[in-house]
């Protein structure tokens, strides 16, 4: 990803599957975000949910190792790095994403960035957690042979189980568990009181 101050990137591959399982977990996402929010988008891959909410948050930042370099936007910017080793912000959120992201973190650094999250989020502010389905790896799996889907990082899933999330973000309130997409995919809203 190639970035500027006036905004211009090179977008991070993807297929029309692609693009639209992705328009699915923002829309599962968006209706939990108020208006104006600051938001923290980590496994923020080229900005494409921060892009999604122009007009609706007041700034947000996106935090992704995969980037080649930060990118600052006029109302968010991209950080190079992985969270939280790579992240340092004076300041608090109101909402905390991570949309397909958890099922990349290796599992003993789950609690820490629980954690770190809780330390970065407002009070009465939410955690919104999209994660697949383990049985999900398999069927990417096949699609990504075809090209159907891009499976930019694929080999980072390790059959990562979702039922474990309430347990890792055990300090939270868990506001709401849906699964959705035929039971694929998962959204987890974690609030902090």
């Amino acid at each position: 990803m190639k970035g500027s101050h006036n905004g211009k990137f090179e977008e991070f591959p993807r297929t029309p599957v692609d693009r639209f399982l992705e328009s699915l977990r923002f829309a599962k996402a968006k209706p939990h975000i108020p208006q104006g929010a600051s938001l923290l988008d980590i496994g923020a891959g080229d900005g494409a949910f921060l892009r999604s909410l122009n007009g609706h948050i007041h700034s947000g930042v996106g935090i992704e190792a995969n980037l080649t370099q930060s990118v600052e936007f006029k109302d968010y910017r991209l950080v190079k790095g992985d969270f939280p080793k790579d992240f340092s912000e004076d300041r608090t959120f109101d909402v905390i994403t991570m949309l397909a992201t958890v099922e990349h973190i290796p599992m003993d650094r789950l609690p820490e960035v629980a954690n770190v999250c809780w330390d970065y989020l407002k009070p009465g502010g939410h955690v919104i957690i999209t994660v697949p389905h383990p049985r999900v790896d398999g069927l990417l799996d096949l699609l990504k042979k075809f090209r159907i889907v891009e499976g930019f990082s694929l080999y980072q899933h390790y059959g990562f189980d979702p039922e474990c999330l309430p347990d890792i973000f055990k300090r939270w309130q868990l506001v709401k568990r849906e699964r959705w997409g035929f039971g694929c995919n998962n959204l987890f809203l974690f609030g902090k009181s």
